[in-house]
């Protein structure tokens, strides 16, 4: 309404009229047009043509629809999105994501993006009320891209997400239902077809990146709720990386020795608790570093053609792996281990860097 009464007071300066002249023109009162670029009221709707043919403007000018500048807008908009990925801002990428929506609320890729946003988002709650509220929201968020969605790419992430969402909540049947609607040339059909029609180098690199992602996919499906998993997933690192240069699994074996130290903790054996933090300590420290670099090949040899770049991660966070560690440290199933010299001395060297 602001707006519309903003583009009115601008055309009719621009056209050299008052506003009793105007108000003539069109059989109001020159209060109703002072009411218009005010913001107090808006033009009736059997008043736009007449306005926009008055002056000489089309009804899309009027109400301000400028798609040169929308596709500015959103330009900017997926800039700072972007941006919040090389950052790990999540809070921003969150504000970013609400406002694009607000701004256009017909996108459904920006919806698809809020709804990631979201249910990433629910994990920094502490309040489980808060915590389910919000995935809850991003799975109502996730359907009506499902249900408006033209771009079968979003639809396929939309599905992802709320089959991944619903999941989490229990709610097993309707994730099945989603599912099913899931495109059958999505995403890996794609990459065994196009791994036919490759060769030489760009063969080689194809193949490997489908490999690490595949072993990704393992590691993911093995899941982390036993030692049997942790061992597992440990020894499919070790065999796919054989010279150790692990880079960024740095980060997965950190989370498996911290899985292992809850285990030993429940277990009472803090001990063991005490060998697995320091275990996980050096792969957070291993972790730091490589995020430093810049870029270096990947481990020999089922990753060699691949590079490392640190500007290709994906963070979720601000935080450095050690701070993850430390503030991992203050669960109330530690408060025993804290005591012990070792591990306090090993905390407060990392706490003073």
């Amino acid at each position: 309404m602001y707006y519309i009464g903003e583009k009115i007071k601008k055309l009719r300066r621009k056209n050299d009229l008052t506003q009793e002249k105007l108000a003539d023109q069109l059989g109001v009162s020159y209060q109703t047009v002072s009411k218009w670029e005010t913001g107090v009221t808006s033009p009736d709707l059997s008043l736009i043509v007449p306005l926009a043919r008055l002056f000489k403007v089309t009804t899309d000018e009027l109400f301000g629809f400028d798609e040169d500048a929308d596709m500015l807008r959103k330009k900017e908009l997926d800039s700072e999105y972007w941006e919040t990925w090389k950052s790990g801002d999540l809070h921003k990428r969150f504000e970013v994501s609400k406002q694009a929506v607000k701004e256009f609320p017909d996108d459904m890729e920006w919806h698809e993006r809020l709804a990631w946003t979201q249910a990433m988002n629910s994990f920094e709650y502490k309040d489980d009320t808060q915590y389910v509220q919000e995935q809850e929201e991003a799975i109502r968020r996730f359907a009506l891209v499902i249900e408006n969605a033209s771009d079968e790419r979003i639809k396929a992430s939309a599905i992802f997400g709320i089959v991944q969402y619903l999941g989490f909540r229990g709610r097993r049947d309707e994730a099945e239902r989603y599912a099913e609607l899931y495109p059958e040339n999505l995403p890996y059909r794609k990459e065994y077809v196009l791994l036919q029609c490759l060769e030489g180098d760009k063969k080689a690199v194809h193949h490997q990146k489908m490999l690490e992602n595949a072993m990704f996919d393992l590691i993911n499906l093995i899941g982390e709720g036993s030692d049997t998993a942790c061992d597992a997933q440990e020894q499919i690192l070790k065999t796919m990386m054989p010279d150790g240069n692990y880079l960024y699994c740095h980060c997965i074996l950190g989370q498996i020795y911290r899985r292992r130290a809850d285990f030993r903790m429940k277990e009472g054996d803090c001990d063991k608790a005490a060998e697995m933090i320091k275990q996980a300590f050096y792969h957070a420290t291993e972790y730091d570093r490589s995020m430093k670099g810049n870029t270096s090949p990947k481990s020999e040899p089922f990753f060699d053609k691949l590079q490392w770049n640190v500007d290709e991660i994906c963070k979720t966070g601000t935080r450095t792996d050690i701070e993850e560690m430390l503030e991992f440290l203050k669960k109330p199933l530690y408060d025993k281990l804290r005591e012990r010299d070792d591990i306090k001395a090993l905390t407060e060297n990392y706490a003073r860097q």
